[in-house]
């Protein structure tokens, strides 16, 4: 966490102190090139979103993902059209087409990313796989407790209010820091 939608040398020094403790995989939910760049210098992946960083870190660039705002708009549209109230908190996934992913870079996917990739968001989009399954992990050596946000097994985040809402912190996962979290 950075406390900053966007400060690339914040992001930067982020993904470097995350790679100096071993880390080995990187990504991140800001736009800058912070991360990639750090990433792209010490040989490390990195998942990037809102653009693929291919151009910039070809051999560290996996996949990115971003927001496609259509699906919203096409939806407001239709509100209008028909005179219903426009949902302000909604929103879509993968199954939607608000959430898209740019192509895998071949070039330094493993064997069988493309598939895994594939096969993972025909179960996003069929339900078979949620992105929060609680039955997965652990918070203070604790299995999640149903709440109006948890139950069926997995968080509903982006079901009940807008994303991002997660704030768990998973048994396993050391954070940077805990300043913004």
């Amino acid at each position: 966490f950075t406390g900053s939608w966007y400060d690339p040398t914040l992001e930067k020094n982020a993904a470097e102190a995350l790679i100096a403790n071993k880390c080995v995989l990187i990504s991140q939910h800001a736009d800058s090139m912070g991360a990639p760049g750090a990433c792209e210098a010490a040989g490390v992946p990195n998942v990037s979103y809102n653009g693929s960083t291919y151009e910039s870190c070809p051999e560290t660039f996996m996949i990115s993902s971003r927001i496609n705002w259509a699906p919203y708009f096409k939806h407001i549209s239709e509100c209008v059209n028909t005179d219903k109230e426009i949902a302000t908190d909604w929103c879509g996934g993968i199954a939607e087409g608000s959430v898209v992913l740019t192509g895998i870079n071949q070039d330094v996917a493993a064997e069988g990313s493309f598939k895994a990739v594939e096969d993972a968001i025909a179960k996003l989009k069929d339900g078979s796989l949620k992105v929060f399954d609680t039955s997965t992990f652990t918070v203070d050596g604790k299995t999640i407790k149903d709440s109006d946000i948890v139950f069926d097994g997995y968080y509903h985040e982006s079901e009940k209010v807008s994303a991002p809402s997660f704030d768990m912190n998973i048994d396993g996962i050391t954070r940077l820091n805990e300043n913004f979290g």
